[in-house]
């Protein structure tokens, strides 16, 4: 909704002007001080004087217990200021972030105690940390959708606009403002069904049954359908590796084995190989994805599997088949891996937990 801040941090304690919520809180933290230190101190001379059988007499209690109260009351009252005095800091701070929304994850938040609340701050901060990474990663990727979509998006109106200027349309020109059309729309739908799929494993794959899967069976079939590809004919496939299970979604283990190994092959059309190993690790299946191909420089090693990211010209391919292998990998309980030594060899590779 408009006007409201993009974070809302605790809303209902740290609103500005919710009295009765955390002042109150805070207020009441005083009061409970006060009370248990007095009682600590209190409940002693109580105790003493019925154990006398009040021989001391009840004017003399009243008088100690008088002179000892306030002392009491003094010290919990500075017990309680320094309990309460770090979180009053700390919600001025965010109660300033929260008046600007521009500022809700900038920067950290201060503390000036070197104690337990410090560590309960350095929690914060990191939380606010990978929401301000998040929030860069979300503005980029609204950056990089817009550009994708822009091309096919201004080819249909192109063609549209042609259309509507012409008076008639002969049939070879109609033929081929019908296929920039086709082309535009079906790279638009493509890219919105990638879009959802990496959407869900980015999500966790919430719903979707996890059982055993053979790794190795997975990557063998991958790569005999890659063998039959009239795009690859001039590559060479070799697939290494025993039986090991993971567990985890078959289909989607396979569509992210498929993607590393069509990204492999598309680098090497003029003739390579491309070497596909899966190996036990320790508690990990490791699958290596690798290929003779012209490498991947050191500048662009780190954003490999970024959304969008591709090296590859003219319009070949969206950028997101790395990005789902990422996705897919993580939402498995795994991670991915790339290295490459231009003009030798790369290696991608997924790091899956065993089945057991």
């Amino acid at each position: 909704m408009a006007g409201e801040p993009r974070y809302r941090v605790l809303p209902s304690l740290l609103r500005p002007g919710s009295e009765g919520a955390l002042v109150g809180q805070l207020r009441l933290l005083r009061v409970r001080a006060v009370l248990l230190v007095s009682a600590v101190v209190f409940l002693p001379v109580l105790t003493a004087a019925i154990a006398t059988g009040f021989e001391t007499g009840l004017e003399e209690l009243l008088r100690l217990t008088l002179a000892v109260l306030p002392v009491a009351m003094l010290v919990a009252w500075w017990l309680g200021w320094r309990l309460v005095r770090p979180i009053e800091h700390l919600r001025r701070q965010i109660v300033e972030r929260l008046r600007d929304p521009g500022r809700a994850v900038a920067g950290e938040l201060q503390v000036r105690s070197k104690d337990e609340f410090s560590e309960l701050v350095d929690t914060f901060n990191d939380l606010l940390t990978r929401l301000a990474e998040r929030d860069a990663a979300n503005e980029a990727f609204v950056a990089d959708l817009a550009h994708e979509f822009k091309n096919p998006v201004a080819a249909i109106r192109a063609a549209a606009e042609s259309l509507a200027d012409s008076d008639g349309v002969d049939g070879r020109r109609a033929a081929r403002l019908a296929g920039v059309l086709e082309r535009s729309s079906g790279q638009l739908d493509a890219l919105v069904t990638q879009l959802l799929d990496l959407a869900r494993a980015e999500a966790g794959m919430v719903g979707e049954q996890r059982e055993p899967v053979d790794l190795a069976a997975l990557a063998r079939g991958v790569v005999e359908a890659a063998r039959h590809d009239d795009r690859n004919g001039e590559v060479r496939f070799v697939c290494e590796g025993q039986g090991v299970l993971a567990s985890g979604v078959s289909g989607r283990l396979e569509s992210a084995i498929r993607n590393l190994v069509v990204n492999a092959a598309s680098f090497n059309r003029g003739g390579g190989e491309v070497r596909v190993t899966i190996a036990e690790e320790g508690p990990w299946l490791r699958l290596d994805v690798c290929d003779s191909g012209p490498g991947i420089s050191v500048d662009d090693l780190p954003r490999v599997f970024d959304r969008f990211f591709t090296t590859r010209s003219g319009s070949s391919g969206t950028g997101l088949g790395l990005a789902m292998v990422r996705a897919i990998a993580e939402a498995h309980g795994g991670r991915v891996e790339v290295a490459s030594e231009p003009g030798v060899e790369t290696r991608l590779s997924i790091l899956l937990p065993t089945a057991s």
